[in-house]
């Protein structure tokens, strides 16, 4: 994996707001990183589920971006399985199962900085290819 590159980067307002930031990328892989405050915190003092959620599709959704000449995507569905309660720096690593002309499908794992599994994830993006119009996605039927 390479550092960050200018071609790939958060683009999404929120998930800098959150402290997401890209840490690395391959062309079909992203690790991401976000420092856990507590503004992010649930009642217990640990990671919101949903700052971990956001994280895991949004890795999910960069390694798409990155595996290929993706100009739109939406996530299609999204399972998560939270493992331990998460705090301090946490990263995700996403990668790309398998791509076709409409579907992506992903997967991810959020990790503490002892690199042990505190959440992993599966998703399906819908893709267009570059058109610079969002109505290029699949709509429902």
């Amino acid at each position: 994996m390479t550092h960050s590159a200018p071609a790939l980067r958060v683009e999404s307002q929120f998930c800098r707001d959150q402290g997401i930031t890209l840490v690395a990328h391959d062309h079909n892989s992203v690790v991401l990183a976000c420092e856990v405050l507590p503004r992010h915190t649930n009642r217990h003092g640990n990671a919101h589920g949903g700052l971990v959620a956001t994280l895991l599709d949004t890795a999910m959704g960069m390694a798409t971006r990155a595996s290929g000449a993706v100009e739109n995507l939406g996530t299609v569905n999204l399972t998560i399985n939270y493992l331990r309660p998460a705090s301090g720096r946490i990263t995700a690593h996403a990668h790309v199962r398998r791509s076709g002309r409409s579907l992506a499908f992903c997967e991810a794992e959020v990790r503490d900085m002892q690199g042990r599994p505190l959440a992993t994830a599966s998703a399906v993006f819908a893709v267009a290819a570059h058109t610079g119009d969002a109505s290029s996605l699949p709509g429902p039927p």
